[in-house]
């Protein structure tokens, strides 16, 4: 049970950031993928409305509501996302509203794709939208980690990367 153990220990001494990175990006995206189904339900209704509108900015947000909730929810949820990441992965002692600043730009070209990925699973596949955002969920991951490590958190970083920050 001991070497058991030793190369657990080994494994998270090794690859701690990684692990951490995977625990906190499935807590972050159970909540986004929540907050965007509980605004869908709430706001769904009030935005479709806007289709018979006559100006065109608002029948554009109308007849595409589920992506108006999309940019919505990432709104709320990247500053909810940045801090798990500073907080208990990277362990950055960064200054947050600057790492906050540098996460939405991270994040922006991947809500990008994510968008176009929802447009085209809704608009041309025909899917609702709570199954064609939970496609494209994976879109977005290995990016993430990558944005993050090298930009959002660089510098910022706790020297020894496996220590907590201190109380």
């Amino acid at each position: 049970m001991n070497a058991a153990r030793q190369s657990a220990e080994d494994l998270y001494a090794a690859h701690g950031e990684k692990i951490r990175f995977l625990v906190v990006g499935a807590w972050n995206t159970v909540f986004s993928y929540l907050l965007f189904a509980a605004l869908l339900y709430l706001l769904g209704p009030a935005l479709r409305g806007l289709s018979d509108s006559s100006s065109p900015v608002l029948a554009w947000v109308g007849a595409h509501w589920y992506l108006a909730v999309q940019w919505l929810s990432w709104i709320v949820a990247v500053p909810q996302s940045t801090l798990t990441l500073k907080y208990f992965v990277f362990r950055s002692r960064g200054h947050m509203g600057h790492e906050i600043g540098r996460a939405f730009f991270i994040y922006l070209p991947m809500q990008a794709l994510s968008s176009l990925s929802l447009w085209f699973f809704v608009s041309i596949v025909g899917m609702h939208p709570l199954p064609g955002q939970f496609l494209t969920i994976g879109l977005s991951a290995v990016l993430s980690y990558l944005g993050h490590k090298h930009f959002t958190f660089r510098g910022d970083r706790a020297r020894v990367s496996d220590t907590p920050p201190a109380s």
